[in-house]
């Protein structure tokens, strides 16, 4: 049994850790709660069983729900829990603390899972993990600041939560043995993009001290006008009177998640990998005074060790699945269908590609492009503007090994390094004769995170010298069976496409272009 400062909680065993789950760190944020900031739990005297993960933050159409006939009774607006991993109680052993933050975007999944549990890190490893649940979506990110000074800060609720979070893992992470003054937050594409603003928040300055980004850079919020327009049709929809934006904590939950799905669907669905352009932070003066990296990069950051990076072909699971006969193409519709993004720079693109990498299928020219924009030319853009404070080093890697899955198109796909990261290969099912290099991969990924985690430094017996990272030589760990350094890897793709960076701001979700929503409901 652990005491935390709101009550005492049982874990149980689990491969040589132990784990919580579901431990409550804010009180319920549906009500009078929903839209505002975090609040901590109230506390509780009986022990808490915390055996099972916490409920998951509203995430589903109830369209979807009504045409099936069953509601996710998994999903609820209370869902601030969080899981912990530990070798050992309150041992005085002050372990190294990782705080991942799910993937998802910032609209959907959950901490729970065994491919991201925290159980084999905690053992292997001598480290504690926290995974935290928090609000997301519109009830995260919903811009309601200029309508009720209430809500200053709305659109911020969801990173609030894990702000508190990260206060709860001060407060209370020594009885777990772990260090409140070595915390690295960590996270995979939505993930990622949390850490991107968490590293940007001052309510979170001081609460983390090194942060990892994993093919989720998010250098961009949300600003002013895009979001109010986003908020505005929110209300639209609810039939809520501008002057009467509080009315909003009493409709019922379906309606709202209704209406966002809606929007959702008007905006044009999930876009671009990277590119936000659903509800989200804003540059609000408030939770989020500046772009986490666009403008440069915050100060109250200079002093966290950053280690970022991404696949190599990061979208093609994703785009297989809406194009089952994608790899099938030639370049002619290759380039057509890349001109949603680029525009009429398509062609121009696709010919560059096909310079720089000769050998090159049509499908792996399309991968290769849709991987750098946005996700890798996101990922250089915070590195540079990090390395620019003249602070704590940078560590830039890339993940090039590849899975043999789907007959080898996916190659090296979104989020297959999570099991790499985490030492949780084989809780999904493996590749045939693919184990091997799987678990490779992972004796390198694994010690690195866990290396960087306790020292700010990801460097360790299973790789090469990792040299720090700067803006001349952009010097990057390529992480493979045989990882190796490389200065600025395929750098001429991602300067060919910073020539035309202007006209992609656009393309990006409308940022600073907001976009002409439907007025039809």
């Amino acid at each position: 049994m652990a005491r935390t400062r709101y009550g005492p909680v049982i874990g149980k065993v689990e491969q040589g850790a132990l784990a919580f789950k579901g431990i409550p760190y804010g009180a319920p944020t549906s009500g009078s709660g929903r839209f505002m900031p975090p609040t901590p739990p109230q506390p509780w005297s009986t022990p808490l069983r915390a055996f099972d993960y916490g409920p998951t933050a509203p995430q589903s159409d109830p369209q979807d729900a009504l045409e099936s006939g069953a509601a996710d009774a998994r999903e609820s607006e209370d869902c601030l829990t969080l899981n912990v991993w530990t070798p050992s109680l309150n041992d005085q052993r002050k372990r190294p603390v990782m705080v991942w933050l799910h993937g998802g975007g910032l609209w959907r999944l959950s901490a729970a899972g065994d491919y991201q549990a925290g159980t084999h890190l905690a053992a292997h490893s001598d480290v504690v993990m926290v995974s935290p649940n928090h609000r997301l979506n519109v009830l995260a990110h919903a811009y309601l600041d200029e309508y009720d000074p209430a809500f200053a800060g709305s659109s911020s609720a969801g990173m609030l939560d894990l702000v508190l979070a990260l206060k709860w893992v001060r407060d209370n992470i020594e009885e777990f043995g772990g260090d409140p003054d070595n915390v690295t937050i960590f996270g995979q594409s939505g993930g990622g993009q949390k850490v991107s603003f968490l590293m940007a928040m001052p309510a979170a300055a001081g609460l983390f001290h090194k942060a990892i980004i994993q093919s989720g850079p998010a250098p961009l919020a949300l600003e002013k006008p895009y979001a109010r327009e986003l908020s505005a049709r929110l209300l639209t929809l609810l039939d809520i009177p501008k002057n009467r934006v509080r009315d909003i904590q009493n409709v019922p939950l379906d309606a709202i998640m209704r209406a966002y799905y809606q929007i959702f669907e008007e905006l044009g669905g999930f876009g671009v990998m990277g590119v936000i352009q659903d509800f989200a932070p804003v540059v609000d003066d408030v939770a989020l005074p500046q772009h986490p990296f666009w403008n440069g990069a915050s100060p109250l950051s200079r002093d966290v060790p950053l280690m970022i990076g991404c696949t190599r072909t990061e979208m093609t699971e994703y785009f297989l699945a809406s194009n089952p006969g994608a790899a099938k193409r030639d370049f002619a519709a290759v380039t057509a269908q890349l001109e949603p993004v680029f525009g009429m720079q398509a062609p121009a693109v696709v010919a560059h590609y096909r310079a720089t990498h000769p050998t090159a299928s049509p499908w792996e020219v399309d991968a290769l492009i849709r991987s750098d924009w946005p996700t890798r030319l996101f990922t250089q853009r915070i590195a540079d503007e990090q390395v620019k404070l003249g602070g704590a080093p940078v560590w830039m890697y890339r993940m090039d090994w590849q899975t043999t899955a789907r007959d080898g198109l996916l190659m090296s796909p979104h989020a297959i390094d999570i099991p790499f990261v985490l030492d949780t290969v084989g809780t999904e099912p493996v590749e045939p004769g693919q184990l091997a290099e799987q678990q490779r991969m992972m004796q390198q990924m694994n010690n690195a995170w866990v290396s960087f985690a306790r020292n700010g430094n990801p460097q360790n017996k299973y790789i090469p010298p990792w040299q720090p990272y700067n803006s001349t030589s952009r010097p990057t760990m390529i992480f493979n069976l045989h990882s190796h350094m490389a200065n600025d890897p395929d750098g001429s793709d991602l300067a060919f496409l910073k020539k035309d960076l202007a006209n992609l701001e656009v393309v990006a979700g409308g940022v600073t272009h907001p976009p002409v929503l439907e007025k039809s409901s």
